[in-house]
């Protein structure tokens, strides 16, 4: 018996250890420990307490950017209401300047929830079993078509070069992945400037690509990019109708795919996302 306690003392000491991390211990020393067995459970618990600290952070981050965002049109609302409930004199132009801000600010906060829903869904895998057969190319088409109004009045030139290609997957996750990107596209090149759209596929991959001539994106900011809420210029994105979600949903949409997504931008280039899909989306 008293061999027995002795062997499994270790045990009670890694238990009550596991237990103090709550506590406010950073990590566990895997060699406070006799066995390799332990040595190896200290290990794996330092890396899912790791993964753990890591996703509450970022879940606190998100929320603060996210209460931050939605104040911004909420704030705006509640001050145009309450200058045209007050017992102010205002013109029919006034009036009318202050409804428009008020339907402005309005859509503005329709698109920053609907954002964040998608997003939600998307990290938490909640559409990735309802698949179906898509027209990729259809899709891309309908999604400039949605812009048009937009590209005539900026006088913007889009260039088309799309395959007939066929996709099994979940028909919102590739909506959202087209339509961000050429949305970003329309949205920040250059007035009177180009939008150049590429589908193709081969046997292993589709291959979807999208560049437009606006003003690059410096290379400190690129790797960030995908990030929620980051932006290069908050008052210029914001401007655009942008709510700094739409590149972040990219991302997951494309990795719910089993692909990838790559931005360059340069001098030359402008700024150029490809997106790479395995032609099997089984993950």
């Amino acid at each position: 018996m008293k061999k027995f306690l002795i062997r499994a003392a270790p045990v009670t000491k890694l238990r009550d250890d596991i237990m103090n991390l709550d506590a406010g211990w950073r990590s566990l020393n895997p060699e406070a420990y006799p066995y390799k067995e332990l040595q190896d459970i200290a290990q794996n618990v330092n890396t899912l307490t790791i993964e753990s600290r890591r996703a509450a952070f970022l879940r606190r981050d998100f929320f603060t950017n996210a209460s931050h965002e939605l104040k911004t049109p909420i704030t705006a609302i509640k001050g145009s209401a309450e200058l045209l409930c007050a017992d102010v004199p205002l013109g029919e132009a006034q009036k009318r300047e202050l409804l428009q801000r008020i339907g402005i600010e309005a859509e503005r906060l329709h698109s920053l929830i609907n954002d964040i829903i998608m997003i939600n869904r998307l990290e938490s895998g909640e559409t990735a079993g309802e698949k179906e057969e898509i027209d990729l190319a259809q899709l891309i088409r309908e999604c400039v078509d949605e812009l048009m109004t937009q590209i005539e009045q900026e006088q913007l030139r889009v260039d088309v070069e799309i395959e007939s290609v066929t996709l099994c997957a979940n028909r919102k996750n590739v909506y959202e992945m087209c339509s961000n990107l050429i949305v970003n596209a329309v949205n920040y090149t250059r007035p009177n400037g180009r939008v150049d759209i590429r589908l193709a596929a081969n046997a292993e991959e589709i291959i979807f690509s999208i560049r437009n001539d606006g003003e690059p994106i410096p290379l400190g900011h690129q790797p960030r990019m995908f990030e929620r809420f980051y932006r290069i210029d908050s008052g210029r994105s914001k401007a655009a109708g942008g709510t700094g979600l739409g590149l972040s949903i990219v991302k997951h949409a494309v990795e719910s795919l089993g692909g990838t997504v790559r931005l360059e931008s340069d001098e030359r280039v402008g700024v150029l996302f490809t997106v790479v899909i395995p032609q099997s989306t089984e993950k």
